[in-house]
C-alpha cells in the first residue's frame, strides 16, 4: 500500500496544507493591519493640525505645539514622526513610518 492511498496520511497532508494556508493568511493580514495604523496616526496629526490652522488661522510650527495645545498623543518610542512646514498657510507633509526596534 502507498502512502498516498492510506487515510491517514491524506488527512495529515489536508491539515498541513490548512495551516499552511492560515499562517500565509496572517502574514497578509498583519501587514495590513500594519499600514492601516499607520494611516489612522498620519490622519490624526493632520486632523490637529487642521484644528489648529482653523482656530489659530495658521499651521502648527511643529509636533510639540501640537501636542501642547491640542491634546495630540504621540509614541517617538515606536514611531518616526515627519511634519514639515512649509509655510504657515500651507498644509504641512505629514509621514508616519515605523521606528524598528
Amino acid at each position: 500500500m502507498t502512502i498516498l492511498k492510506d487515510p491517514r496520511w491524506i488527512s495529515l497532508l489536508i491539515l498541513l496544507a490548512v495551516v499552511l494556508l492560515v499562517f500565509a493568511g496572517m502574514g497578509d493580514f498583519w501587514v495590513g493591519a500594519d499600514s492601516e495604523s499607520l494611516a489612522i496616526l498620519e490622519e490624526a496629526v493632520r486632523r490637529a493640525a487642521i484644528q489648529c490652522y482653523a482656530l489659530e488661522g495658521s499651521y502648527p510650527p511643529d509636533l510639540d505645539y501640537l501636542e501642547t495645545h491640542y491634546g495630540l498623543i504621540v509614541n517617538r518610542e515606536a514611531y518616526f514622526y515627519h511634519y514639515e512646514i512649509i509655510g504657515a498657510n500651507i498644509m504641512p507633509q505629514i509621514r508616519v513610518l515605523h521606528r524598528w526596534q
